[in-house]
């Protein structure tokens, strides 16, 4: 009798693990991004906040018309975070499909795993910092009382 060895290619799991990984990975520079240092310090906006209160006193004064608004530039990081997530879904799909094919399973539990561990990173964030601002606003309650002694 002849052995005969199935060398299925790891098609959809392969491409759910590439997607995978490149959703986690946008998703890891988001975070990042989410902690960015701030351009402009609370001084010089609220110095910005003055002089534009000055020149449309003034503007208002000598009778000239209101300048039109400047539109404020578009931040794409919510689009493309939720299209992250979007491929990550994509990926777990891809993943659960080639497990049903019978595909080489390591690509798969992977494209699985890297796809639901981009879910779980972007909520747990966010989690953590609701769990953080619970716990500044109840040390900052406790703390009232020795304001007021």
């Amino acid at each position: 009798m002849e052995q005969t060895s199935d060398d299925r290619r790891a098609k959809f799991g392969l491409i759910g693990f590439m997607l995978g990984v490149a959703s986690l990975v946008v998703i890891l520079v988001q975070i990042s991004a989410l902690f960015e240092p701030q351009e402009k310090s609370s001084g010089s906006m609220i110095g910005e906040i003055a002089a534009d209160i000055k020149q449309s006193a003034a503007r208002k004064l000598a009778g000239e018309p209101a300048p039109e608004p400047t539109p404020a530039p578009r931040d794409y990081s919510q689009f493309i975070t939720i299209a992250a997530l979007c491929v990550a879904a994509i990926a777990v799909v891809l993943g659960g499909i080639g497990l049903y094919r019978n595909e080489p399973h390591r690509l798969s539990y992977m494209a699985v795993g890297f796809g639901v561990s981009a879910f779980v990173m972007q909520y747990v964030l966010w989690l953590a910092i609701l769990f953080c601002g619970v716990a500044l606003l109840i040390s900052i309650l406790e703390n009232f009382e020795g304001i007021f002694d």
